[in-house]
């Protein structure tokens, strides 16, 4: 479902905080085109997971511009409020990259490359409700 795009996208994820850098993707091998072996690395079943709730509960929505000449001037600003469940960790760094990777995968924005903005925000013992919370913003030039 294509939408036009919108300035601010808000929105939670229930249950799921984004996997750790350390635990995003995994060794593998592959056979390249050329026939042979190489090794690799492919996402995690978490991390998979991951990914598609964000692009359900992002349900669409996108701050990414319609057209390539827009794309290349446009700046993103991410906010990811992280609520961590009972006896959970995570470092503010690593959720990041995880979270910005997802919002791509889901639409919300074009490249993570036009993020000139970004903010983890960590809270810890949120017992009966873990979640991630993320606030985009298109910016102008």
């Amino acid at each position: 479902m294509n939408r036009e795009p919108e300035k601010l996208v808000e929105f939670t994820v229930p249950y799921l905080t984004p996997p750790s850098t350390n635990h995003y993707t995994k060794p593998c091998m592959y056979t390249g085109k050329d026939g042979f072996s190489h090794r690799g690395k492919k996402l995690t079943k978490e991390a998979k997971a991951y990914k598609d709730a964000v692009a359900i509960f992002a349900r669409g929505c996108t701050v990414a511009p319609i057209t390539d000449v827009e794309r290349r001037r446009v700046q993103y600003r991410v906010e990811v409020r992280v609520y961590l469940g009972h006896k959970q960790r995570l470092d503010s760094d690593n959720s990041l990259k995880v979270a910005i990777d997802a919002l791509v995968y889901a639409g919300v924005l074009h490249s993570d490359a036009y993020v000139t903005e970004s903010k983890a925000v960590i809270v810890k013992n949120e017992r009966h409700d873990p979640r991630t919370h993320f606030i985009v913003e298109r910016m102008e030039n």
